[in-house]
């Protein structure tokens, strides 16, 4: 794994985290750690042209990948993207370490800023996530459901439509007419449910592109509505899928948690 941090103008950053715990960092393209160790709280400290101390940590997370962070005389920097960086105002072309657009002259935002944007990203791909799994699950649910219902509907056959069904199901007593209806609509009621679960989800990650904090809170929401939902409907879904759901809401609380930073940061 590589990483990359322009400081300024003449001085460039860059780190390798090779197999075996190597880790090596270079500032303009010279050598300025090479080890496997670390300082007891994680981080790897080396000097800088012009006596500036660097500090390059690295904390594992539990979901996702982990955190490296560099800072510079205790200042945290941005790590050069892939994609150019632009002013949000007049959309000026920038440098990672801007503190304002060369254009406008308008506040670019901190490090700090552009970490919290990324755990945001994050809970916003966690939603569009969960919009195709419930498309997946509707079809895949669809498909399970009708061959259970062409089943049930098979012993239904040659009945009395008007004759109750001896089991009442779910509290509820049917005559066969009634129970060969509920049966045949039942597919399509789980498919519909799904499908309107993935359009709700697919709607919040665009708002979230406006409003980060309110989408992730209400997909988070939904989500652990649909959990317990199914949960009292079928204890034994609590249990299918769970590193998943784990994963997915991980991200999406990390999410809300940077969106309430950025709320505070900007207010």
């Amino acid at each position: 794994m590589d990483k990359s941090w322009e400081i300024d103008d003449a001085t460039t950053v860059k780190a390798h985290f090779g197999g075996f715990g190597r880790k090596v960092v270079s500032v303009n393209g010279k050598e300025a750690y090479n080890s496997r160790k670390m300082t007891s709280k994680g981080e790897i400290a080396f000097t800088m042209p012009g006596g500036r101390s660097g500090a390059l940590s690295f904390k594992p997370q539990f979901l996702g990948a982990p955190d490296i962070a560099l800072r510079v005389n205790g200042r945290l920097f941005v790590e050069t993207p892939k994609k150019p960086i632009k002013c949000a105002t007049c959309e000026a072309l920038a440098k990672p370490y801007d503190r304002f657009c060369g254009k406008c002259g308008k506040p670019m935002p901190s490090a700090e800023d552009y970490a919290l944007q990324a755990n945001v990203k994050q809970a916003t791909g966690a939603i569009k996530v969960l919009a195709v799994l419930f498309v997946l699950a509707g079809i895949a649910f669809f498909f399970l459901t009708r061959g259970q219902a062409e089943a049930l509907l098979a012993q239904l056959q040659g009945m009395d439509p008007a004759a109750p069904v001896p089991t009442p199901i779910n509290g509820r007593t049917y005559t066969v007419e009634e129970l060969r209806h509920e049966l045949a609509w039942e597919p399509w009621g789980v498919l519909i449910v799904n499908l309107i679960l993935a359009a709700i989800m697919a709607a919040l990650a665009l708002w979230a592109k406006r409003a980060p904090l309110a989408a992730v809170l209400v997909a988070a929401a939904t989500y652990l509505v649909v959990i317990v939902y199914g949960g009292i409907m079928d204890p034994a879904s609590l249990a299918q899928g769970w590193i998943v759901k784990l994963i997915i809401i991980g991200f999406l609380f990390r999410g809300i948690k940077a969106a309430l930073a950025l709320r505070s940061a900007r207010a």
